[in-house]
Parts: structure tokens; sequence; C-alpha cells
């Protein structure tokens, strides 16, 4: 029984290796809200290329310039729209994903780097969230593993950062309790 249901299907990627009986517990990416402003910004450089384009194509006809100069503000243009393509790859390169077994970082999409921890190497979990993060109801999950004293993994901007740690909790509690299937013979 999943505790979370899982944001994305992630089941099927190639680099994610279920076993047998081993479900996706939770998936996703950074909170929205991470990338809001570049792209904002990035729509704002996008409609100034457009609007400053309209504006200096009327303001310029009838001029003696070549036309072509009217059209040199969508150059704006091109750069909001590699802001916001920008942005949102980055965004879209990152994921994170817990079973019932195993913690994954992916990132990148064409070239990829995996980091996976087995659950039983896990030590401690903890949550942080500044004000604004806590208003918009994301922060960063940081995981601990056995024989450090140092953060080995942290989920960073991830919705709900409380849900996640409390799944991660209740998973590790899972797996310390001792197999009661089998009866001593």
């Amino acid at each position: 029984m999943s505790l979370i249901q899982p944001q994305e299907n992630v089941e099927d990627a190639d680099w994610l290796h279920l076993m047998e009986d081993e479900n996706v517990q939770w998936s996703g990416r950074p909170s929205r809200f991470t990338i809001l402003f570049e792209v904002i910004g990035g729509l704002l450089f996008v409609l100034g290329g457009i609007v400053g384009t309209l504006m200096l194509l009327s303001a310029l006809d009838g001029q003696e310039l070549p036309v072509w100069v009217g059209f040199l503000p969508l150059v704006l243009t091109v750069v909001g729209v590699g802001i916001v393509g920008k942005t949102y790859l980055e965004w879209i390169r990152l994921l994170y994903v817990i079973t019932d077994e195993e913690i994954y970082v992916k990132h990148g999409l064409i070239s990829r780097d995996v980091t996976q921890i087995r659950l039983d190497r896990v030590q401690n979990t903890s949550f942080d969230q500044t004000i604004l993060e806590r208003m918009l109801s994301f922060g960063d999950v940081r995981i601990y593993t056995a024989g450090t004293s140092t953060e080995d993994l942290t989920f960073r901007d991830v919705p709900d950062p409380e849900q996640i740690k409390s799944t991660l909790t209740q998973l590790l509690s899972e797996q310390s309790r001792p197999d009661t299937t089998t009866q001593p013979s």
C-alpha cells in the first residue's frame, strides 16, 4: 500500500531498478514556485520584445531606415524564450524518488547522474522551511546515512517536505521492525 500517491509515473523509467515487490512511495520535483520568478521574467522579455517591435515598426513607418531595424526588439523575445526554456529544462531534469527500499535522485535529461541510497543505510531525516517556503508549502528534506556525520542527500525545494519526511520516517520504521511472518522452528 502506498503512503503517498506518486506525482509522476516513474515505474517504467530505465534508470529506476525496482525489485519484484518494491513500489514507488513518492516521486516529485522541486516546487514550481522555485521557477516562477524566472519564468515571469522571461515572459516579460518576450512581451517587451513584441511590444517594442510593434511600437518601433509604427514609429518607423514612412522613414528611410531599413525595415529590419524595426524588428530589433525581437532580440528581447528570443532572450525571453531562452530564459523560460532554460529554466524549465533545469527544473524538469531533477527528479526525486522514494521506494519501499531505496531513495533516488536523478539529474539530467540526455546524460544522467543518478544517486541511489538504500533505506537501510539512512540514519536520520529532517526538513526545514523558511517563512516564505512554509507559506508556499515547500522546503528541503535532508537525509543522513550511516557512518557519516554530514548530510548525504537533500531533496531541495520539494512540495510538502513535512509529509515527505513523514513518509521516510514511516518507511524506516517499517524496515526496522523484525519480520514476524516467519516462525522459528
